[in-house]
């Protein structure tokens, strides 16, 4: 799934660069953008309230489900804050990409859609790296620094992409500890990345 959505990303550029999209396709992109969105988020919001199991065991988790999201944050934003010095970004540009918390369509979209569309790629780009990360870190995190700290790497992906692994290596408490994460995170990237944004840089 990864790899068609960054061949898509190509493919897009070099049919742009080349000149072989229709320009009405092109003209209306913004608007395209903008609906895509709002029915992305429509989804995800059908997809949390239909789980009527996921929703009871967020509010039955025990104290580590309210730290390792709290850690997760904190520690994902001073990482873009550090990024910012080292890449020459804004800060709020880079906090607005990490903010993306590994959820790189929606993340993008939003950075795209503020008139940012070169920093939507970067967003796009580096939530893709991190859950690639997350893949590889998540089973030796889980067997050198213990079960909570393996849920941090995976950000939003937690409650979906990455929560086989963590069940599989950290163990059911921290699945539990991880769906509760990626929720928390999940529900804080529409609402952190156009604040920071606005913000300025």
């Amino acid at each position: 799934m990864t790899a068609a959505l960054v061949l898509s990303v190509v493919a897009g550029a070099v049919l742009t660069y080349l000149g072989l999209l229709p320009g009405a396709l092109v003209a209306a992109s913004g608007e395209i953008t903008r609906w895509a969105l709002s029915l992305l988020l429509v989804w995800i919001g059908y997809d949390i309230g239909r789980d009527r199991a996921a929703l009871r065991r967020l509010f039955t988790a025990d104290r580590y489900a309210l730290l390792v999201p709290v850690g997760t944050v904190l520690g994902t934003l001073a990482g873009g804050w550090c990024a910012a010095w080292v890449t020459g970004l804004g800060t709020r540009q880079a906090l607005a990409v990490s903010a993306g918390f590994g959820w790189y369509s929606l993340s993008a979209v939003l950075i795209a859609d503020a008139g940012l569309p070169d920093l939507g790629s970067v967003a796009f780009l580096a939530n893709v790296l991190r859950e690639l990360l997350a893949i590889g870190l998540i089973p030796v995190v889980a067997r050198r620094l213990g079960p909570y700290v393996a849920v941090a790497p995976g950000g939003a992906t937690t409650m979906d992409t990455t929560l086989p692994l963590i069940e599989r290596y950290a163990g059911d408490a921290a699945a539990l500890v991880g769906f509760v994460n990626g929720f928390a995170l999940s529900a804080l990237v529409p609402l952190l990345v156009p604040l920071l944004l606005g913000a300025g840089s």
